[in-house]
């Protein structure tokens, strides 16, 4: 059995195009039976390497070209392939590899690796100092032979050889082996695949090396020969002279004796946690601590404590069965940390919720018993599979967790995890465009024919030729475009660079190098060679360190409002039936909520208008695609709009809650268990298997299930039904313990909005700093609720936004262009010597490094200077004089006048002003438009996200261009503002007639119409566009309409919305529920008009008393 030696992959950062499916795949077509993977200096793909050549057929064979400074030239670094033998080898070549990558300078010598080359052999390539020597032949060439040999044994080392090479290299090889008794080996100059694949590769090093190629068509078409070749005739060429078929032989002999099996591990190896008591085992400790948490959980809750302790006696069982409890202490460990150091915790994440253990422990903070979260959906005894705890953490905390465990487990135990930025469209055909030497101009033009992605989901080039032209037609203008495509389509997917994962780590009860390769990562901490699947398929211990901004946000909520909170106040116990938070989700309130901010899911909180806790859960499940197909349905059958129909009574108590709709996976697995006799265990299978659509399991449970079913009594042909119907929905079922646990801090973070609004605007600026586009968002919902936004200030700004009573003031890091160590010292300097009382008091006692115009006529534009009584205009006027007359003294300063000159326009001044702190905060032209935005649901250009997305909006004229089109007919385009971003217009020429009168720049005018995207550019296409005064002016009173128990049927209901619909107005709507005694404000698309017809309709309906039409004063 014979192998290519020495082969390169794409894990060889940016100089191999082949990934390992293709090696592998070649090898297979080519006749190989053995390959060698031998990356440079790491091992980034052995895991993948090893599955998929087993999966071909393919004998693995593990190496790696080291890079290792020459004995000889020692500031020169040489190749060198290690090949290991035997399981002791590979250790040894992940040993080697991990010190290379660890090294703190860049020499590797063979001193270093000496002691860790058992089960290693060593091949000397011709790029070899050796080779190299003996090429030349100097007459050193023996003696470093000597000197090799005395630090690796003479057997282990071989020399490469190949028929492609030179006769008088050839020769010389063959002649020094013999002298010195040194084995030859075949060795195949293999750099790439195919012969097409050399310019290819040439691409990826000159984008690895930031550089650009000359004459790339005429490179493209020099084919390559460093291939990989039919095995037969390789053989035939090694069969041409002794020396060479002696060495192909040492190849078959070296193939043969190799042999390294990666071992994988369902379950992980655990370090062992260190107890307090070393007589008690990890199983008695859990159980002691589980049993104190919870006894703390329900002091003073009047629940049913056997029903706790028996559901925890049974997940402690479990753990312990399953070997977990090590498992669980580390976690618990970690979240001890945190609670002692105050750090901010969230309810919890995924399955984990499920946990009554978790929750005793305070990893999480969700009573899986109250909400009726299922331990199976999170360790499944039937399905022994390691327990995944992710937990999240303020993200301005995560360092202190990492640093935390990195002190705890050692330096060589504990490391986070690698993971690779690979080559997606538009970096693919950036990069090669630059290599092409394409301008930056053009490359941007290209970058924007790459439409956005789709609900996460990459767009390949592929994508973006077949959706539209534009990325072919801007390629066609480019020389040699057709080129650029073909290799940009080579290299794309390709990982490009390494980074560390945003959240995972894992521990090692021994130094992870026994298990696999490191490197070194940030902060003096190790990083895997392998990435996260790799990691676990290892039987590692992966945790999931997660920053969450969110809770970084609930954090200096709760700390600004500390204050004003009530004594002993716990977030975690605020009641979710809090009426005036419910009523901020019912108005879709939610700007700065964890998982309800977008426009979307707003829109639907609107109309479905939760009135429970349990329905914020089911629209956080439901908003998803997949899902988000139920949520018509949903809101329909809470409005009683339609009527909720079961398939047996058995289902009644699941489905109930969400109306008939399957919207949790824990749902399906409640089903079974109640209508099929399923264990929790078995349901929890099946759902996996309906989730993952694994038909061969899916059939046998679907034969388990109705057996199960009537068994129990049920009709077999109801029970295929039912089993249809949780198989349709079990793909869209959302993990209901994730969504609990999410709409939890979800609902905490809208409480204190609901009752801290200005804590709860100060902290959501804060974490938005660097997003203009979120901080107009929130400006603007901070001021519709009354809270005064002031602009900096020199002397009242800190360094961040800051509160007092009902305002906001923002601080001096939001200014553009003002360095952080000019804040600094402007803080200090106001700390000690006291406020500035005059703007030449200002100058005069500011350093002179900073007393610059750049920085100072920020300020101005900022309105920072405001309060020293000047206008910003004449501010700017004296600017420089004031800063000449500093450097002369105080005397020359103070005598210094500033002069009365005209303001700014107020479009210049809110230019200015935007430019620099990103918002307007000292007025805008649809300030007194904002309650009318606000409680009509206007939408906030920031929102608008997705071409085809209908739109109306209040919006500012600030620029109007009109032309003509190829039909002579005249159109516009122009650029409107509101408080949160600006965007182009297209009026269309049947448009334009009938507005063109009110376009006027300065006018605020409502818009309807459509996002349109054109190279990644939103803008909209106008329907219909009107001055908003005038529809201001429409809106003359509001409608109150009773549904009283006599009168509140579906029927009537339905009716009474086809009233709404039919009469549709510009005066809101609001019902009030008698059986509840709740109001429900209605969203503007049923509000109705005030014509007397609308009484005469809904009087049959509702009776007269029920309907009354209060006219605004």
């Amino acid at each position: 059995m014979y192998a290519p030696l020495q082969i390169l992959s794409a894990y060889s950062l940016l100089k191999n195009p082949n990934t390992i499916e293709q090696i592998i795949q070649v090898a297979k077509e080519r006749h190989y039976e053995a390959v060698a993977l031998t990356d440079i200096n790491v091992m980034y793909g052995a895991v993948d390497f090893y599955q998929t050549a087993r999966k071909y057929g393919i004998k693995p064979l593990f190496g790696l070209t080291l890079l290792i400074n020459g004995l000889v030239n020692t500031a020169t670094t040489f190749p060198v392939l290690l090949i290991a033998e035997n399981q002791a080898g590979y250790q040894n070549l992940m040993w080697i590899s991990s010190a290379k990558m660890t090294s703190k300078s860049s020499d590797m010598t063979l001193t270093i690796i000496a002691d860790h080359l058992d089960g290693i052999n060593v091949i000397l390539s011709q790029d070899s100092e050796l080779a190299q020597f003996i090429a030349a032949e100097y007459d050193d060439a023996t003696d470093y032979w000597q000197d090799l040999t005395t630090k690796i044994k003479p057997e282990n080392v071989y020399l490469g050889i190949n028929p492609s090479l030179a006769p008088q290299i050839q020769s010389r090889l063959v002649n020094f082996s013999l002298a010195n008794q040194a084995r030859l080996i075949a060795l195949d100059d293999i750099d790439y695949l195919n012969p097409d694949d050399a310019f290819t590769t040439q691409v990826l090093k000159a984008i690895d090396a930031n550089a650009q190629l000359d004459g790339v068509k005429v490179l493209s078409q020099q084919l390559g020969t460093h291939t990989l070749e039919d095995l037969n005739q390789v053989k035939a060429a090694y069969l041409t002279t002794d020396a060479l078929k002696m060495a192909y032989q040492h190849n078959e002999q070296l193939v043969s004796k190799s042999h390294v099996d990666i071992m994988f591990k369902q379950t992980a190896s655990l370090p062992s946690f260190e107890l307090p008591n070393s007589e008690q085992t990890s199983g008695e400790y859990l159980q002691f601590i589980s049993e104190k948490g919870l006894s703390n959980r329900l002091k003073g809750r009047k629940l049913p404590e056997d029903h706790y302790s028996k559901r925890l006696k049974h997940e402690l069982q479990v753990i312990n069965h399953l070997g977990f409890n090590d498992y669980f202490l580390i976690v618990w460990d970690i979240v001890n940390f945190a609670h002692q150091k105050n750090i901010q915790m969230g309810a919890g994440r995924g399955s984990a919720a499920g946990s009554l253990v978790a929750y005793a422990l305070g990893i999480t903070d969700v009573d899986p018993l109250q909400f009726g979260l299922l331990f199976e959906r999170f360790l499944n005894p039937d399905r022994v599979q390691m327990p995944d705890i992710d937990i999240d953490w303020p993200d301005n905390k995560r360092e202190a967790i990492l640093t935390y465990l990195h002190d705890k487990y050692g330096q060589r135990n504990f490391a986070q995890i690698i993971t690779f930025g690979t080559l997606a469209a538009k970096q693919a055909l950036r990069d090669t465009a630059r290599v092409f030497g394409v301008s930056q101009a053009m490359m941007s033009r290209i970058s924007r024919a790459i439409p956005q992605p789709k609900q996460g989901r990459k767009v390949s080039i592929q994508d973006a030729l077949e959706s539209s032209d534009n990325l072919k037609n801007t390629l066609s203008t480019i020389e040699n475009g057709d080129l650029l495509l073909k290799v940009a389509q080579q290299i794309e997917g390709l990982p490009r660079n390494y980074s560390t994962h945003a959240a995972g780590v894992v521990l090692s009860a021994d130094v992870l190098v026994k298990t696999l390769p490191v490197q070194s990562g940030t902060d003096d901490r190790l990083l895997t060679q392998f990435e996260k699947n790799p990691v676990e398929a290892l039987g590692l211990l992966k945790i999931d360190v997660l920053g969450l901004s969110n809770l970084s946000i609930l954090a200096q909520t709760l700390y600004v409002a500390k204050a004003n909170l009530p004594e002993y106040f716990n977030i975690s116990d605020v009641p979710l039936d809090d009426e005036k938070t419910l009523d901020l989700y019912a108005a879709g309130d939610t700007d700065g909520i964890f998982q309800f901010e977008s426009p979307g899911i707003k829109n639907v909180l609107r109309q479905l208008k939760p009135a429970t806790f349990e329905h914020i859960v089911a629209v956080n499940a439901l908003y998803r695609p997949g899902p988000s197909r139920n949520i018509e349905t949903f809101i329909k059958r809470r409005h009683g709009l339609e009527n909720v129909t079961m398939l047996d009574a058995s289902l009644k108590t699941i489905l109930a809650p969400t109306f008939g709709i399957i919207v949790y996976q824990e749902q399906v697995m409640l089903v079974a268990e109640a209508y099929a006799g399923f264990t929790l265990g078995e349901a929890d299978i099946l759902r996996s298997a309906m989730s993952k659509k694994k038909l061969e399991k899916m059939t046998a449970m679907h034969k388990q299930f109705v057996t199960g079913a009537v068994s129990l009594g049920h009709d077999a042909k109801q029970a295929e039904q039912i089993f249809a119907y949780i198989d349709e929905f079990a793909n869209y079922g959302f993990n209901r313990s994730h969504a609990v646990a999410y709409s939890k801090l979800s609902f905490e973070l809208a409480y204190m909005k609901a009752h801290y609004p200005v804590a709860f605007f100060t902290a959501v600026l804060n974490a938005n700093l660097g997003s203009p586009d979120k901080v107009r968002r929130y400006v603007t919902a901070a001021k519709s609720r009354g809270i005064t936004v002031k602009p900096p200030s020199i002397n009242r700004s800190q360094r961040f936004w800051t509160s007092d009573n009902q305002t906001l003031q923002m601080g001096l890091n939001n200014i553009r262009g003002v360095r952080t160590d000019f804040v600094t010292t402007l803080l200090e300097e106001r700390q000690n010597n006291g406020e500035f009382q005059s703007f030449q008091s200002f100058v005069r006692r500011l350093p002179d490094k900073f007393r610059k115009h750049d920085i100072l006529i920020q300020l101005v534009y900022a309105g920072a200077l405001d309060a020293f009584g000047y206008n910003r205009a004449e501010l700017i006027s004296a600017l420089d004089d004031l800063i000449e007359a500093a450097s002369f003294g105080d005397l020359i300063l103070n005598e210094t006048k500033i002069k009365k000159v005209a303001e700014f326009s107020s479009t210049e001044k809110l230019a200015h002003e935007k430019d620099v702190i990103g918002v307007n905060l000292s007025g805008h032209p649809l300030d007194s438009y904002l309650e009318m935005i606000t409680t009509q649901h206007f939408q906030q250009i920031v929102d608008f996200t997705q071409k085809n997305q209908m739109i109306t909006v209040i919006a500012l004229v600030d620029n109007i261009r009109k032309t003509r089109t190829k039909k002579g007919e005249e159109m516009a385009f122009i650029t409107v503002s509101d408080m949160t971003g600006s965007i182009s217009v297209t009026i269309f020429s049947h448009l334009l007639v009938k507005v063109s009168d009110l376009l006027k720049v300065g006018s605020v005018v409502q818009i309807a119409g459509k996002v349109d995207r054109y190279n990644d550019k939103l803008s909209v296409i106008a329907n219909q566009i009107s001055l908003a005064p005038n529809v201001q002016s429409l809106m003359k009173g509001t409608w109150f309409l009773r549904f009283d128990d006599t009168h509140d049927t579906v029927e009537n209901r339905q009716d009474v919305i086809a009233v709404l619909k039919k009469y549709h107005g510009h005066n809101p709507v609001v019902i009030h529920w008698q059986k509840n005694d709740r109001n429900q404000n209605l969203d503007a698309k049923f509000w109705m008009s005030d014509e007397t017809a609308v009484i005469i309709e809904l009087a049959p309906l509702l009776g007269n008393d029920n309907i009354v039409f209060r006219r605004s004063r």
